[in-house]
């Protein structure tokens, strides 16, 4: 997955250190305050850093949370190597690799571009279009990744039967991971969460009716 760019139309070129030193702040306000509790304000004090500052790399709230989803998935990118089908791995092998064994990755919609990502396309009168956008444009390609991890590794006779199978599989998948950063967000786990991924994708995979 191909990474994107670091600096968006509406942002100033300047220290990068700054910059990331804003994000960081940002990042920690979002955690503990949510979206709306979320500042430009708040974010300057945890920053250490004037209002002014936060301002002439960011031009407004917006820009500054769609260069926050950015940040945080760019950190993500750099993990999903080890999410990645390994040659000669089944569909079913790579699934538990992923979400049930003990030592699995288990990505399960827990960053927090996701979950900003996921409460700006829930609250539609949100402002914040941009942010919401950029989150929805790597939701797709993120979607797109999952279809294509499946489609290596799905049977032949199970993508010849149902060649939409490996987009419905990575379309459900995307939708219990919305479903859990909504719950998060609420302040509810569900346990064994990501063991019941996994069993799921494998019970829809090998089902005949699917």
């Amino acid at each position: 997955m191909s990474k994107t760019n670091t600096r968006r139309p509406g942002e100033h070129s300047t220290s990068a250190a700054t910059r990331e030193r804003i994000l960081n702040a940002t990042l920690n306000v979002t955690r503990m305050h949510g979206y709306r509790g979320t500042t430009i304000a708040r974010v300057s004090k945890e920053a250490g850093l004037p209002t002014g500052s936060v301002y002439w790399h960011f031009d407004n709230k917006d820009k500054l949370l769609a260069s926050l989803i950015d940040f945080s998935f760019e950190k993500w990118v750099k993990s999903t190597e080890a999410l990645r089908p390994r040659p000669g791995e089944t569909f079913r092998e790579h699934v538990t690799r992923l979400y049930i064994a003990p030592q699995s990755t288990r990505w399960v919609g827990g960053e927090d571009f996701w979950r900003l990502g996921v409460i700006l396309s829930v609250e539609k009168s949100a402002r914040e279009h941009e942010s919401r956008d950029r989150f929805l444009l790597i939701r797709r390609r993120i979607r797109a990744e999952f279809a294509s991890w499946f489609a290596l590794t799905l049977s032949p006779e199970a993508v010849d039967r149902n060649p939409d199978l490996p987009s419905k599989l990575a379309g459900f998948t995307l939708a219990l991971l919305d479903g859990n950063s909504i719950a998060s967000a609420s302040d509810e786990q569900t346990e064994n969460f990501s063991r019941m991924i996994g069993l799921s994708l494998i019970y829809l995979a090998e089902s005949q009716e699917f």
